[in-house]
């Protein structure tokens, strides 16, 4: 035998190997995923009693509170007003639309509270997250994916709008002085 019919040989079983250790496995099912993209092109458009944006991004500015108002966890404070407004002639009536927090995208909801995080910058504020609530200020859990626009509202006259809170939210203790900011990614879904 010749030193190359040797040395394919050996090259030779180490592939076989690999072939028939992927054949033995099975295809045990499949995935199918399904959706729909709907015509509505509503204006979104974000504000407080400050003001307001039409390209989607806004900041909303807290009131500032004291230590004493956020002395012992869970404590909350500082509600402040904000809102997302569906509008404008393309905006269809008659179809429901809702407002998702991406989880995914927002990589500050804490996993335990479902809050948003204080950034951890110099001068931070401690034991402190921001939560948000609906318009009838009931807590929401940013945790759970909001993927249902029947659960939101119809919109009527080609508009819809969202009321919401923000609130400063102590965590695991008394909240120290310092600055605030955070902030979370959202999308509209339609019907």
């Amino acid at each position: 035998m010749s030193i190359v019919t040797k040395r394919m040989k050996a090259l030779m079983l180490p592939v076989c190997l690999l072939v028939s250790a992927t054949a033995v496995s099975a295809e045990d099912g499949t995935i199918t995923f399904t959706g729909d993209i709907s015509d509505a092109t509503c204006t979104v458009v974000v504000g407080d009693d400050t003001g307001e944006s039409t390209n989607g991004d806004f900041t909303v500015k807290l009131k500032p509170v004291s230590v004493t108002a956020l002395k012992t966890d869970k404590m909350r404070a500082g509600d402040t007003p904000f809102y997302i407004k569906l509008s404008g002639a393309q905006c269809p009536n008659g179809k429901y639309a809702n407002v998702s927090f991406e989880r995914a995208l927002s990589l500050n909801i804490d996993p335990v509270t479902g809050n948003l995080k204080n950034f951890t910058d110099a001068g931070a504020a401690k034991n402190v997250q921001v939560g948000l609530t609906d318009e009838k200020l009931k807590a929401i859990n940013l945790n759970q994916q909001i993927t249902d626009p029947t659960q939101g509202k119809q919109i009527s006259n080609n508009t819809a709008k969202f009321d919401y809170w923000a609130q400063y939210v102590a965590t695991g203790g008394a909240a120290s002085a310092g600055k605030v900011s955070t902030n979370v990614v959202y999308s509209i879904i339609y019907n």
